[in-house]
């Protein structure tokens, strides 16, 4: 019997990285087609906590238990079609007790919609009282699609806890490709949400730390002290262009150091990346170094 892995459909892969990183175990899983590849992937993984339920207004039921008993994320899945509307007699009771409960769908492409397709529906939209974040996430083809699934798939997951938290959806397509020989997955960047009252990742264990700022008021006298005291207690730089509005002891532009001949020069390579301030109109490179 062959032995099955991994689905090699990577914008699976981006959910499973992304849901051991934050700590998401428990799995409700409702069999089908089209969540095959991501149902298959988790049941692969012993890490998971794999639960199968045949009827989706059961699973979503005993993913509000779940939660409200652990207070831990808890995942239910199911196939195309109508089956992720049975979920939502559950997920609005999640909604109103603010439960931490993922659905991840499997979908076919947005394009199939409304064409007669059997088996597909549109899961662009809910009610109000449902999630209180929902995100499409489509099949990746390129490193564009990648970085984009990945930053949606994050925003649902740490949605389930922002705010009071609540019930979040991540609409994943698949192409079912029965492909599963994929034995060790490339980890996805995985984003954290860290509040005032929170505990930062001590800043000693990061080599090369910059700051970037974009677009800026004029900094004050304060506030450009207490940035110099920083760079000069880490040993970090100050990244700006000519709208950041910073003119400090440890003021980069790095423009004029990432442009033409310098643009992978070593300077542009850090351990920690902290950004401040909004867009910046210069065109740069800046690439973060795995420690």
């Amino acid at each position: 019997m062959e032995t099955k892995y991994y689905s090699a459909e990577r914008n699976v892969q981006i959910l499973v990285s992304l849901l051991k990183q934050h700590g998401i175990k428990k799995i409700i899983a409702s069999p089908g087609t089209t969540n095959m590849p991501f149902v298959a992937s988790v049941q692969y993984d012993k890490w998971f906590d794999v639960i199968s339920c045949v009827d989706e207004r059961s699973a979503a039921y005993m993913a509000c238990g779940l939660a409200a008993e652990s207070g831990e994320p808890v995942v239910i899945t199911c196939t195309g079609a109508t089956a992720s509307r049975d979920y939502f007699p559950a997920i609005t009771e999640a909604h109103y007790r603010k439960l931490p409960v993922l659905a991840i769908t499997g979908a076919r492409e947005v394009d199939t919609y409304g064409h007669l397709n059997p088996q597909t529906i549109n899961r662009l939209s809910h009610p109000q009282d449902t999630y209180v974040c929902s995100v499409h996430l489509q099949f990746c083809k390129d490193a564009d699609d990648e970085w984009g699934n990945t930053i949606k798939a994050n925003k649902a997951i740490l949605a389930l806890r922002r705010n009071g938290g609540g019930p979040a959806h991540i609409n994943c397509v698949t192409l079912v490709s029965g492909d599963y020989t994929v034995k060790e997955i490339i980890p996805a960047n995985a984003i954290f949400r860290f509040g005032y009252t929170d505990v930062l990742p001590p800043l000693g264990d990061f080599a090369r730390i910059a700051i970037f700022v974009g677009n800026h008021s004029r900094f004050t006298s304060g506030l450009t002290e207490a940035v110099d005291a920083f760079c000069e207690k880490y040993g970090a730089v100050f990244f700006c262009d000519n709208t950041s509005g910073y003119n400090g002891r440890f003021k980069v532009l790095l423009p004029l150091l990432s442009s033409q001949s310098q643009r992978d020069c070593e300077i542009n390579h850090v351990g920690l990346l902290i950004h401040i301030g909004e867009v910046s109109g210069a065109y740069m490179k800046l690439s973060l170094i795995h420690i």
